[in-house]
Formats: structure tokens, sequence, C-alpha cells
């Protein structure tokens, strides 16, 4: 027996049809018939109860059915483990990440990759949308949230530290917050998925919810700009403003209250028994670019952050 014919007898009682499951691989209605009887002396069991109507799994069909499928599930999963280990990277890789980050931490390193795997295809989702990656068929997405238990694999590209910012004008009009209850006298800029700011102070957890902020966005990108054009105060991830922060354009406040609940920068792919070479490769090569620690997971006022936080250097 060839794994072809079990599938085939899978096909057809998936379809009701053993035409149809003929048609689609070509064959005859006699031609089919004769596959599935010589599938059926295999076995010395009739699969199929067959009209000219209807194609009904036997028992003996209805036990096949459920170890043949296991079966198969079991061979394809070998055949993709194999080929994993042989193949190059290659193929569709579709990525999704939030704007900033793609434009900051992934755009600027592609031609380096395609260079190094040249037949992977790149599609990027760059947007603040929540993807769902197993049902829209995403391969890859950069998320930096605190990761949500789930059945999706994730590696750690770095750590995720924010800091309330505002530009030094604002700051001069404004006066420098340096608790919590001091934010209620403050324009604060907000996206409506973090509707709370936590703060870790000298007593625990303390959180501030914005009410009336200022300006409201869904967008990271937009929240950045109104923070760098004295719009107000921003909680911002540190692999955004990091060189704004070092730079002076953006000054950090309230550092007796870091922000809580920072999690990390995660690459997330749907679970599998393997990840594919083309999502490894891709996963692998980020982390060599951005390296252990990232730069904006150090410390920004470090003599040594002079030179961090450039663009990526030349092919080495």
């Amino acid at each position: 027996m060839r794994i072809e014919d079990l599938q085939f007898f899978i096909r057809i009682a998936e379809l009701g049809s053993l035409s149809g499951a003929g048609r689609e691989i070509g064959l005859s209605p006699s031609a089919a018939s004769a596959r599935l009887t010589t599938l059926e002396k295999v076995f010395g069991a009739q699969l199929f109860a067959r009209t000219t109507r209807r194609t009904t799994l036997t028992e003996a069909g209805r036990i096949l059915l459920q170890h043949g499928r296991a079966a198969v599930d079991e061979i394809d999963q070998a055949r993709s483990v194999l080929e994993a280990t042989t193949e190059a990277p290659r193929g569709s890789l579709r990525i999704s990440c939030n704007t900033f980050f793609g434009r900051k931490h992934i755009l600027p390193y592609l031609v380096e990759f395609r260079t190094l795997y040249p037949d992977i295809q790149l599609e990027m989702d760059i947007s603040d949308r929540m993807v769902d990656l197993i049902e829209e068929g995403y391969d890859i997405a950069i998320r930096g949230a605190p990761l949500a238990d789930s059945s999706l694999l994730a590696r750690r590209l770095g750590g995720n530290p924010r800091a309330l910012c505002a530009s030094p004008d604002y700051l001069a009009r404004k006066g420098i917050p340096t608790n919590p209850e001091d934010l209620v006298n403050h324009d604060c800029i907000s996206l409506p998925s973090v509707p709370v700011w936590y703060f870790n102070g000298p007593e625990g957890e303390v959180g501030f919810e914005v009410q009336k902020p200022v300006i409201k966005g869904d967008s990271g990108d937009l929240t950045y700009d109104a923070a760098l054009h004295g719009l107000g105060l921003s909680l911002k991830s540190l692999a955004h403003v990091w060189e704004d922060l070092r730079d002076g354009r953006l000054v950090a406040v309230m550092e007796d209250y870091k922000v809580a609940r920072t999690g990390a920068i995660w690459a997330v792919y749907p679970p599998s028994q393997f990840v594919p070479p083309k999502v490894t490769a891709f996963v692998d090569f980020l982390i060599s670019k951005y390296g252990r620690p990232p730069y904006w997971d150090t410390d920004y006022r470090a003599p040594e952050a002079v030179n961090l936080g450039e663009r990526p250097a030349k092919l080495s």
C-alpha cells in the first residue's frame, strides 16, 4: 500500500464521493473504483457502502479513517522535519510588527537579510493592529507587550523598558511631575489600548487612569510625534525613544516611579512541531543585529551610549 492510496481513501471519506475524490487527482470513475477495490483487498475489508447516490463508511472504514488520518499526519510531520534540516531558507515570509519597530528596527536591516537569503520573499504588515497569526496566515509577529499565555511559540529579542517622557519645552511650560498624583495637572498623550499607566513606586504598583488626554490616537508614531512637538507627556518604549532621550529631544520624568508591566519584545509564531527554516533564519538574524542586550535595553546616559543606536553597519 502506498501513502497516496491512504490519502485517497481519506479524501473519499471527506467528500462522501468516490468519483469526486477521483476527479481531484485526474482519475476516471472506473479507475477510482479500481483503486479503492485494491485498497479494500489490502485490508481485507469493505471500507465503503456504495450506492449510485451515496458513498458511506462501513465500520471497518471508520476504524481505518481514525488511524489512517493519524498515520498520514505523522508522515507529513516527519517529512516537514526532515525538509527543515536539509533545506535552505526559502519561500514567502509574512511578518507583522507595529509601525515604529518595523521602520526603526527591521527595515534598515533588510538589504543585508536579502543578501544573505535571496530565496526568501518578504511580505510585511507594518501597523499597530494586533493580527491573528493563525487565522490570517502570518509566519511571525513582533510584539512588545507582556506575552499572554497562548499556544504561540516565542523567542525573546530583548527587554522592553518604557519611560514617561516629554519634550524640554513642554516641561519648561508645565513643570516636571515627580509622582503619579502630579499627573492630574499635566497634559497626557494616550493610546486607547493603554488607558491606565502603571508605575512601580516606593510602596508598590500605582495606576494612573488617563481620563482626559490632550490627544488620543491609535498609532505609537502619533503619540511619539505629539511628545516631540511639545503636546504633553507620553508613555513610550525605549526601543522607540532611546536616542531621543540620549540626545535630549525628550526627557524622562518620574524616575522614582519606573513604568511597570513592561514585558519584553518577542518574536512569536504559530505552534508547530518544527519551526520553518525561513522563520529561524529571520529571528536569528535580528538577534545577531540587536545584540544581547540590544542597545535600547542599556543606559542611554552612559558615556558609551553616544555611538549606539545609529544606522546598521555595512555588510561584514
